[in-house]
């Protein structure tokens, strides 16, 4: 069960207890109030009878014993006590309508009235008590449905706030960590949470900045000897100084530091992706696209295109590299005369920008992967084939995330991969 659920269920458990609680103890109370009158009455009945006959003259006595009748000068407060009791007025009543029995009230005895009286009152106490109950019972079913209620709107009111604060953090991501929640009302434990939480936020939106600024200014201060190294191995190739027997080293090495210059442009777009839009306008996608497939080299690949005038808000340099970097994945990975499907097309008020080429069969398990900077598959890091950083994707899911957007992966059908990127229009 939710912890709504079983809130809502604490509360009413307490609020029914509470109230049988309290219902017994009115019914108990109840119960003894009346056997404590009926001892009362028995106690005061006979003597409060024989007053009353003795007070009509030695005729009415005839036949009854009164030997437990007190003195006269106490009869006076016991008239009083028996008046409270009301067995006065059941000896008058029985008095004047002969008790409905056959035999006059003169010649009945005094346990025989006295047994009368502790009858009906034991009957009115029962009959008391039994109501009591049946309704103690109903009240507190229908009470419980009231329990429920309040309980049900209790919660809701109580976790409303917390449901805030969960929607608000589930919103918030490594892209725009300079949101916070910044609750309103008093200063109670909700507010206390949500406050912890912006804390957090603060220390995590320190730490990717500068991470981001670390990996943009390494990545600048490494481009510098690295222009410089491929320059003074390019001279001497150009020239034809270069001796035979070390001629093939400096073409690895003029080699490997162009991939070390890729592999640092790669950094700085994915560190740039990652600091948000300063500015943004209206780029066309379909134009877009057909400028980025005109300068790809296909290397054999033939590619179809299918494109459709779509308009997104967002950086067009940025947009231009998420795209470049799909097509020139969809190269490097398929096979030799393979295609290359190049789409644009607009799916629930969104554009959809799909690249779908040939090649080898992917894992299902391969795909979650594929974003995750310098993963490259089954490939070794030293055989990515040209251009091969291990950064391609992750730098596409980095852009399409920077402007609202995201990147789905699909296994082709037959081998290959169909990339999508999804951007609001």
């Amino acid at each position: 069960m939710s912890f709504r659920t079983r809130l809502v269920i604490i509360i009413a458990g307490v609020f029914i207890a509470a109230g049988a609680a309290l219902l017994t103890v009115q019914y108990l109370v109840v119960q003894s109030l009346f056997a404590s009158a009926i001892d009362t009455t028995a106690a005061t009945c006979v003597p409060s009878l024989s007053v009353t006959q003795l007070s009509q003259g030695t005729s009415a006595t005839e036949g009854i014993d009164i030997s437990g009748v007190p003195p006269l000068s106490d009869r006076s407060s016991l008239a009083y006590e028996a008046t409270s009791t009301g067995c006065a007025y059941f000896a008058e009543t029985a008095e004047t309508a002969d008790f409905q029995l056959a035999t006059p009230i003169q010649t009945m005895t005094i346990d025989a009235v006295e047994g009368a009286v502790l009858q009906q009152s034991t009957f009115l106490a029962d009959e008391v008590g039994g109501g009591l109950l049946l309704w103690s019972i109903v009240v507190l079913v229908a009470f419980t449905g009231v329990a429920a209620a309040i309980a049900f709107w209790l919660a809701r009111r109580s976790l409303d706030r917390i449901g805030e604060v969960t929607a608000a953090t589930r919103d918030i991501s490594e892209r725009d960590l300079g949101r916070r929640l910044d609750l309103p009302g008093p200063d109670d434990e909700i507010k206390e949470l949500g406050d912890t939480i912006d804390g957090m936020l603060d220390r995590l939106q320190s730490a990717f900045t500068a991470q981001d600024r670390f990996v943009a200014n390494a990545s600048h201060e490494l481009r510098t000897p690295l222009t410089t190294t491929r320059t003074a191995l390019e001279i001497p190739l150009e020239q034809g100084v270069v001796p035979a027997e070390l001629h093939a080293n400096m073409q690895r090495a003029l080699r490997a530091t162009e991939q070390s210059e890729r592999l640092i442009t790669a950094l700085l777009a994915l560190a740039r992706s990652r600091t948000g839009l300063d500015e943004v306008e209206p780029v066309e996608l379909s134009e877009l696209i057909e400028d980025q497939v005109e300068e790809l080299d296909a290397q054999g690949i033939v590619v179809h295109t299918n494109l459709r005038a779509l308009t997104v808000e967002g950086d067009p340099m940025l947009l231009a590299r998420a795209v470049r970097n799909l097509l020139e994945n969809g190269i490097r990975h398929n096979v030799h005369g393979g295609e290359l499907w190049v789409r644009c097309r607009r799916e629930r008020g969104r554009a959809v920008i799909d690249v779908e080429n040939t090649g080898a069969p992917i894992a299902s398990a391969t795909l979650a992967l594929l974003t995750e900077p310098f993963y490259r598959g089954d490939a070794s890091r030293t055989s990515t084939g040209p251009d091969g950083t291990g950064l391609g994707l992750a730098i596409v899911q980095s852009i399409a995330k920077t402007h609202s957007g995201d990147v789905r992966l699909r296994a082709r059908k037959g081998g290959g991969l169909i990339a999508s990127i999804v951007l609001p229009l």
